[in-house]
C-alpha cells in the first residue's frame, strides 16, 4: 500500500507565517492571536493520517453464474475494515472488464467504516458471450483531514470471472417429438412405418404390402402405402451482415453477435439430438475463413464434413467477432431514427430503403442467388437474423418458393424508447408477420428473456 503526503493546508501555513510577520512587524496582538486560526488547521492536517496496519476487505458477488448475451447481471460489491481503527474516507471502484457495460447503479463506493464494519454497493452490466475476468479493485484510503491517502489493489473474494452462456448443457426437448432422427415426413404415399393410405393392387407390388385382411373380406387386393419418409439435411445460415452490426444501446451485444450466439446454440441442441446441420453465414466474405470458403463467397461447414464442430465454431467465432469489433469501433452505434441499422444502403417494402440505383448489382440478390444455388434439394433451412432489413424476408420467400421447410430464429435488438427504435420495432414486427405468411416458423427472442423459449420453439420443426 502507497502512502502520499497531500499538501491541503499550504494555504493555511501561508496564512500563519503572513499573520504571524505581520503582527510581530505592527506589534499588534490582535493579529497574532488570529494566526492561531490557521495554525489550527495546519497542525490538524500534519497530524492526521491513515491508520498504521489499516486494511479491508473486498467480496463480489454475481447474482447470476451463467447469463446469456444480452441479460443483465446484478453485482454486489462489499467492503469490509479488518483493522482496528476506524477508517474516515474508504472509496473502491470494483475492476470492471472494459468489454462490459454497466447500465444501472455504479462499480464505485465511498463510504466511512468503524472497525469491523462494512458497506454494500449494487449495480448491473450487460453480458456478453465469453469469459470476462475481473481486475482486483482498487481501494484508496484517506485520513480525516485528507492531508494523507493510502493507494493499492486488494484482490477480491468471491466471483472473479464472469461466462456468458456458450453452449446448451441439455437441448430443450420437453415439448419437442423426435419420431425419428434425421427424417422429414411428407404427404406423398411410399416405403416408410406410418400408415398413410391403400390403393388398388398393381402387378409388381410387394406381397408384403398386401392387406390380406381386406382380401378375406372382400375378396379384392389392395397395397398397403406407408407415410415416405426422406433424408432431412438441416442448413444454418447465420446473418452477420455489416446492417446487423448494430446493437439498441451502447454495451450491448450487436445483432451479428447476438444471431452467431443463437446459431452456436441451436447447432449445440441438434448436435446433441443426433442432427448435425451444415453451417454458413452471409456477411463474412471478407474475414479469412480459409478452407471454409468457396468460390462464391460463402462460408460452408458441411454436416457430414470432418472436424465440422471445429469449423463451425470458426464460423461462429468470425460472425461474433465482426459484431465485437464494429461495436468496438463505434461506442455509440445504435438503432438510428429511421428505424434502419445503418444509415444508406437498399431496403425493404416495409420501409428499410427503396433498392439500388439503376444497373447496380443488389449485393443482398447476390447472396440469395448464392445460397440458393448451395442449399441441397432436401434441405430444411433455420435462418438466425437480427432482421433489422428485408433481405430475410426476401430469402425466405424464395425459400418459400422453392418448397424448402424454413425456421426463423430472430433476437430483437430494437427494443428501447427513443423515437428511432419504436419505429424500428414497428418495421421489425411488419417483417414477422410477413415472414408467417412465407410459411416460416418464427421464434423470435426478448433479450430480457433466455435463449431457451426460443429454442422451445424452433426445435420441435427441426426434429419431427
Amino acid at each position: 500500500m502507497s502512502r502520499v503526503r497531500v499538501r491541503r493546508w499550504t494555504v493555511g501555513l501561508v496564512a500563519t507565517l503572513t499573520l504571524l510577520s505581520v503582527g510581530l512587524l505592527y506589534a499588534s496582538s490582535t493579529l497574532l492571536a488570529g494566526a492561531a486560526v490557521p495554525l489550527v488547521y495546519v497542525l490538524y492536517g500534519t497530524l492526521s493520517g491513515v491508520p498504521e496496519g489499516a486494511s479491508v476487505r473486498v467480496t463480489r458477488a454475481f447474482d447470476r453464474s451463467d447469463p446469456a448475451p444480452g441479460e443483465a447481471v446484478g453485482v454486489e460489491l462489499t467492503v469490509t475494515n479488518t483493522g482496528d481503527r476506524a477508517l474516515p474516507d474508504v472509496r473502491v471502484i470494483d475492476g470492471v472488464p472494459e468489454e462490459l457495460a454497466v447500465t444501472s447503479g455504479s462499480p464505485r463506493v465511498c463510504a466511512a467504516l468503524p472497525p469491523d464494519g462494512s458497506t454494500t454497493v449494487s449495480y448491473e452490466m450487460v453480458a456478453k458471450r465469453g469469459e470476462y475476468e475481473f481486475a482486483e479493485p482498487a481501494v484508496r484510503l484517506r485520513s480525516a483531514a485528507g492531508g494523507e491517502r493510502a493507494t493499492a489493489t486488494v484482490a477480491a473474494d468471491g466471483d472473479r470471472r464472469l461466462v456468458g452462456t456458450n453452449t446448451v448443457r441439455e437441448p430443450p426437448l420437453d415439448d419437442a417429438v423426435l419420431p425419428r432422427v434425421g427424417t422429414l415426413p411428407t404427404d406423398s404415399g411410399g416405403s416408410g412405418l406410418e400408415f398413410h393410405a391403400t390403393r388398388a393392387y398393381r402387378p409388381g407390388d410387394p406381397m408384403t404390402r398386401v392387406d390380406w385382411r381386406h382380401y378375406a373380406k372382400t375378396g379384392e387386393f389392395v397395397t398397403v402405402q406407408y407415410r415416405e419418409e426422406q433424408a432431412a439435411r438441416t442448413v444454418l445460415v447465420v446473418d452477420a451482415r455489416p446492417v446487423g452490426r448494430v446493437t439498441g444501446a451502447p454495451g450491448y451485444p450487436t445483432g451479428a453477435e447476438l444471431a452467431a450466439y443463437a446459431g452456436q446454440r441451436l447447432y449445440d441442441a441438434l448436435e446433441r439430438s443426433g442432427i448435425t446441420p451444415t453451417v454458413t453465414a452471409v456477411g463474412l466474405e471478407a474475414e479469412g475463413l480459409d478452407g471454409l470458403v468457396g468460390p462464391d463467397g460463402l462460408p460452408w461447414v458441411d454436416g457430414n464434413g470432418r472436424n465440422r464442430t471445429a469449423h463451425a465454431e470458426r464460423v461462429f467465432r468470425a460472425a461474433q467477432g465482426v459484431g465485437e469489433r464494429e461495436a468496438g469501433e463505434a461506442p455509440s452505434t445504435a438503432v438510428v431514427a429511421d428505424g434502419r441499422g445503418r444509415p444508406g444502403g437498399p431496403t425493404d417494402s416495409t420501409g428499410v430503403g427503396v433498392g439500388v440505383g439503376a444497373g447496380a448489382t443488389d449485393p443482398d440478390e447476390e447472396r440469395t442467388n448464392r445460397l440458393l444455388a448451395r442449399l441441397p434439394p432436401d434441405a430444411q433451412v433455420v435462418v438466425c437474423t437480427p432482421l433489422v432489413d428485408g433481405w430475410p424476408v426476401d430469402f425466405c420467400r424464395a425459400l418459400s418458393v422453392r418448397g424448402y421447410p424454413q425456421v426463423v430464429l430472430s433476437p430483437d435488438i430494437t427494443e428501447g424508447r427513443t423515437v428511432g427504435q419504436r419505429v424500428g420495432s414497428l418495421r421489425r414486427n411488419l417483417r414477422l408477420r410477413r415472414l408467417e405468411r412465407t410459411g416460416a416458423t418464427v421464434a423470435g427472442w426478448q433479450l430480457g428473456q433466455s435463449i431457451d423459449h426460443a429454442l422451445r420453439r424452433s426445435l420441435p420443426h427441426l426434429l419431427r
